[in-house]
């Protein structure tokens, strides 16, 4: 007698190729960037908002907010597109875009995308710049700008801090 054996035909592996397995591994941890950058973002943008904000403060929000009257009072100022005519007390801006003219008594704080200092601004007080993409000085700044920018325009300002990427 003869012995046969019938040998079942073996299933081809399936292997990932490491290609796969990288690219995986480049999207997981380009998402993970994503998540933590917009973490502190938010983090960055809710503890601004936190500092001037209690019975010291009002706050002015709109999509456009153009005020034509000085600010008298310590403001919030919160928009996309902002433009203001002077301030008698501190001022703090959270926005995308802000231009600046007239007479400021105080510190003009600034968070957002741009800032423009109009050639007929006048900041008495210091600029402090938590966090900016482009900084516009055509006015005068009396004291210190200090803060975080990618971009300064405009004449040397005497007391300007170096800046740091946000």
């Amino acid at each position: 007698m003869t012995n046969m054996t019938t040998e079942k035909p073996k299933k081809p592996t399936r292997r990932v190729p490491i290609a796969c397995i990288g690219l995986v591994g480049v999207l997981v941890l380009g998402l993970a960037f994503v998540a933590i950058s917009i973490f502190r973002l938010n983090s960055m943008v809710t503890d601004y908002e936190a500092r001037f904000q209690g019975d010291d403060w009002s706050t002015l929000e709109g999509e456009i907010i153009e005020q034509d009257a000085p600010l008298t009072t310590q403001t919030l100022v919160f928009g996309s597109d902002i433009t203001l005519h002077g301030a008698t007390m501190d001022i703090a801006i959270l926005g995308g875009n802000a231009l600046l003219h007239g007479h400021y008594e105080g510190t003009v704080h600034f968070l957002g995308k741009t800032l423009d200092i109009a050639p007929d601004a006048v900041i008495a007080g210091q600029l402090s710049i938590t966090a900016a993409r482009h900084v516009t000085i055509r006015g005068t700044v009396k004291e210190q700008v200090e803060g975080n920018w990618d971009r300064l325009f405009g004449g040397q300002v005497e007391g300007t801090s170096p800046h740091s990427t946000p």
